[in-house]
């Protein structure tokens, strides 16, 4: 067909805009086809808890014709840009045209902590994905209604509704958990029901409302412990409340029933926490304190005056050789050996002389719990000859790691569920810190009160029987009662309140620092091992109790039907570091127990 030439320009306009209009249908539909995050949820409450471990619930939808595949991964962000830390991945696989909750249990360490969210296809394509939800607010533990997802109304009153179905089969990821209603029965898989009860048994609180027909809830299967006869039911170290009303009339504030007010504590001083004000509590100055173990020892001395004849030897040394006309290419061969038979030095005399490739140092928090378990949180510090790439694990189940780091990024990665692990890159002769939290199923060991008296809130006598697997070696041993420690000794096999041998605090922070030596700074700060691990032992007990505020520790107290023992011992091979690599691995353990007892007025 032939054109007129008026009409060749509009035709060849026509021609292009087809051509371009096809070449840009693939990219339409890979646009369109891409990951899109719908609603981000911290917490259980739309809060985080710091410093904890926190769920966190991303949304993601597939709007295109074919299925996607590939990672998320959560970035902790400080100030809002810098990268700290090592990324959480979770694999993701979404269908065409459906949404799907993705759950990260990332580690939040203070309300100034910012994340970024990254999609990373099945080809390796890396895109930051648009999530302003990710900005979190920091609260106290929350108080949820749970709810089927068929029923949530936003009708919870002055509690927030919770989709029951979002409760995590990961009992270490509930520390920002404080409180749950229930007007009925949830159907939960068994992970989900096995972490229910073991955040009750930890210490948690179940309010148990009448159901939408004014009948009691009933509960079955593993829940029917949450069935009592009273108001108030015992679960662990937990309790069941049952409430007189339903859902729709909550009354603020809650009743709950009264206990025994907590009487006031005379005669014998206990123990108080003799901690300097000015340590802190939270995670990097436990880490600090396990890297003044592990700091390389090196001849400093010797090593200032090899720089000082190095420098002399360079100048005046190279001018006064290369004076009276020497040829000026023997001046820059023995300026060549020089630095070159330095450098060799150098090496020799700083290189750190390790027997193992990795140093290991550790301090834990371990729960006894009534069940049998033992739930820990330890913090770690690796210290490494050799750089390379390490993977560290634990034994044990539902186990969750993160570096807690403030200011560092590192490379490496998290992975959370049944192959947890941490995997980061460590460059020769330095070190890497993070922390855990597990559980050892049937790892618990058990103490049975054989005598005790306590009166007007003081401990006349107590007597525990120890059962099997009780550390062969003790450091450290108290109770708590109330608001208050009294000291304990572990004599045949069980643990007494020696009360003839009286009540003092801890004679290791009354000791007198060494003299800093200036002239050698890593001498300065490195410390033996035993002072380190004796010093640490008041900060684990705050932490252990949920504290890194002491002002608010300074006001906790203990129901008066409870005592918490505190069992300070070397640590087991049961929750040592899991690393391929021979480490020189050395450790202490808090022990702990939460006992119930019968109070004489």
């Amino acid at each position: 067909m032939n054109l007129a030439p008026s009409d060749r320009p509009a035709r060849i306009c026509d021609v292009l805009s087809v051509a371009v209009a096809w070449l840009s249908l693939p990219l339409s539909v890979a646009v369109a086809g891409d990951i899109e995050v719908e609603s981000v949820h911290w917490g259980f409450d739309g809060r985080a808890v710091a410093p904890a471990f926190n769920p966190l619930t991303v949304i993601v939808f597939n709007p295109g014709g074919g299925d996607l595949a590939g990672e998320l991964e959560l970035q902790r962000l400080r100030n809002g840009y810098w990268p700290v830390g090592l990324p959480i991945r979770q694999p993701v696989f979404v269908s065409p045209a459906t949404r799907r909750p993705v759950r990260f249990y990332p580690y939040v360490v203070g309300e100034f902590d910012d994340w970024r969210l990254s999609w990373i296809s099945s080809d390796g394509t890396r895109r930051e994905l648009d999530t302003g939800g990710l900005r979190m607010r920091i609260g106290e533990p929350a108080n949820v209604l749970l709810q089927p997802s068929s029923q949530l109304t936003g009708s919870g009153g002055r509690l927030r509704e919770l989709d029951e179905s979002w409760f995590p089969p990961v009992s270490t990821a509930t520390t920002g958990l404080g409180g749950v209603f229930l007007d009925h029965s949830p159907r939960w898989d068994v992970p989900r029901r096995r972490t229910f009860l073991e955040w009750l048994g930890r210490g948690g609180t179940l309010h148990v409302l009448k159901g939408p027909d004014g009948r009691p809830v009933e509960f079955g299967a593993e829940l029917k412990v949450l069935n009592g006869t009273g108001v108030l039911t015992r679960v662990g170290a937990g309790r069941v409340i049952r409430q007189p009303f339903g859902v729709a009339e909550i009354p603020d504030p809650l009743p709950l029933p009264s206990e025994t007010k907590q009487p006031t504590v005379t005669g014998i001083r206990p123990l108080r926490f003799g901690v300097e004000l000015l340590v802190p509590l939270d995670d990097q100055g436990i880490f600090s304190k396990l890297r003044s173990m592990t700091r390389p020892s090196r001849n400093w001395v010797l090593i200032y005056i090899c720089c000082v004849i190095y420098m002399v030897v360079l100048f005046p040394g190279g001018f006064v050789y290369g004076q009276g006309g020497r040829d000026f290419r023997a001046v820059l061969r023995m300026l060549g050996v020089t630095v070159a038979s330095f450098s060799l030095i150098f090496y020799l005399v700083g290189r750190r002389e390790d027997a193992a490739r990795l140093t290991i140092r550790t301090v834990t928090v371990a729960r006894h719990l009534t069940g049998g378990d033992l739930e820990y949180q330890q913090w770690v510090e690796a210290a490494a000859t050799r750089g390379g790439e390490y993977r560290f694990t634990h034994q044990g189940r539902a186990r969750l790691y993160s570096t807690a780091q403030n200011f560092e990024k590192l490379v490496g990665r998290i992975q959370h569920g049944q192959d947890a692990s941490l995997t980061a890159e460590v460059a020769p002769h330095s070190s890497s810190t993070f922390l855990v939290h597990g559980r050892l199923p049937g790892e618990g060991i058990g103490l049975t009160p054989i005598e005790v008296e306590i009166t007007g809130g003081q401990l006349q006598s107590l007597v525990l029987a120890t059962g099997e697997g009780f550390p062969e070696t003790v450091d450290r041993a108290s109770v708590m009662v109330g608001g208050h420690r009294f000291p304990l000794v572990y004599r045949d096999g069980r643990l007494q309140f020696d009360r003839a041998a009286g009540v003092r605090a801890p004679s290791s922070f009354r000791r007198k620092r060494k003299p800093a030596l200036s002239i050698d700074p890593e001498l300065d700060q490195r410390r033996e091992v035993a002072e380190v691990f004796d010093e640490i032992f008041e900060n684990l007990v705050l932490r252990s109790l949920g504290f890194v505020d002491r002002v608010k520790a300074a006001h906790f107290s203990l129901p008066p039907d409870r005592i918490r023992v505190f069992v300070y011992a070397p640590s087991t091979e049961r929750l040592a570091v899991q690393v391929d690599e021979t480490a020189d691995q050395l450790g202490r353990v808090l022990h702990s127990w939460d006992l119930q007892v019968a109070v004489s007025q």
